[in-house]
């Protein structure tokens, strides 16, 4: 009986997690799909604007470990300052979203992005992350 209680309790615990992911992963669509939106994105259901920013994240996440990962990696070596890392990473995770942005866009009848939508959002998204390049070396 004890091992059932602790069976419910680690499920019970996963499927919060998981709820609490997907509700991080909705709320970050709806308010991406929304600033886009003002820049001539449109996208025919929530659904469907979710699948989207789902299916970017997926295409996109090895491109945005090679954009987090080779100005740390250049920082580490000596070869840029802070600074330059921290501009070259905005320009590949800038690069990254928006080639991810443009493929998914391609395949995705239910979506439309213009680049000015796509820019607009993948340079949001690129400053707010600029912040962690640099840390672990201090």
């Amino acid at each position: 009986m004890e091992k059932m209680k602790q069976l419910f309790a680690s499920a019970c615990g996963f499927f919060i997690i998981i709820g609490i992911i997907i509700g991080i992963v909705v709320v970050l669509a709806i308010i991406g799909g929304s600033i886009m939106h003002l820049f001539g994105f449109e996208y025919r259901s929530i659904g469907q604007l979710i699948l989207f920013f789902v299916i970017v994240a997926v295409v996109g996440f090895p491109l945005e470990l090679f954009a987090k990962a080779f100005p740390e990696a250049m920082l580490s070596l000596g070869r840029l300052s802070l600074q330059d890392a921290r501009i070259l990473f905005v320009l590949l995770d800038l690069l990254s979203t928006i080639f991810s942005m443009a493929i998914v866009d391609y395949f995705m009848d239910s979506v439309s992005t213009t680049f000015v939508s796509v820019l607009i959002i993948g340079l949001i998204m690129a400053i707010t992350s600029v912040k962690d390049i640099g840390k672990s070396k201090s």
